[in-house]
């Protein structure tokens, strides 16, 4: 076998001196721009994806988070010695939103049969009271605003004092 790479040799030879210099510069600032983008890119998928995580998380977090626990209607509480069911001004206070400046008395929560009163002060200094009827099942509930009802309309065999007659 003889080696005949002459003609091999002059392609070579011809090849190089029409190929004239790698551009190298080029292709390096091109190369750099595109990992530029990709990092770009990226940081961006990731960002994003921690502000869904934090978002997931909390608004499971929230939706997952049970009811604030109320206390039973027939738990005996101190706020009135007339009927051991009486609800004190703070289980009324979730019942109700009183307007800005106005707060429940500091007088306990007055209670006949099936019936609470409680005295709402106001900035003004006149007279409310809050009226809250039971109703077994649903508990206490807000039943009117004013400075006095009729015992026999509420069905009152008792006398009260948040009673006009």
């Amino acid at each position: 076998m003889t080696d005949d790479l002459g003609p091999l040799r002059q392609a070579m030879s011809d090849l190089s001196e029409h190929g004239g210099t790698a551009d190298m510069y080029e292709r390096a600032l091109r190369r750099s721009r595109q990992s530029q983008r990709r990092v770009a890119v990226t940081t961006g998928a990731a960002a994003a994806a921690v502000v869904f995580a934090v978002g997931g998380t909390v608004a499971f977090a929230t939706r997952q988070r049970p009811d604030p626990p109320t206390p039973p209607a027939s738990a005996p509480t101190s706020a009135g010695p007339q009927n051991p069911n009486c609800p004190s001004t703070q289980t009324l206070g979730t019942l109700v939103e009183l307007p800005a400046g106005w707060s429940f008395a500091s007088r306990e929560v007055e209670c006949v049969e099936t019936w609470a009163a409680a005295d709402v002060q106001r900035p003004d200094a006149n007279a409310v009271i809050y009226l809250f009827h039971y109703t077994a099942g649903t508990g206490w509930r807000f039943q009117d605003q004013g400075t006095g009802w009729d015992c026999k309309d509420l069905g009152l065999t008792e006398p009260a004092s948040f009673c006009t007659s």
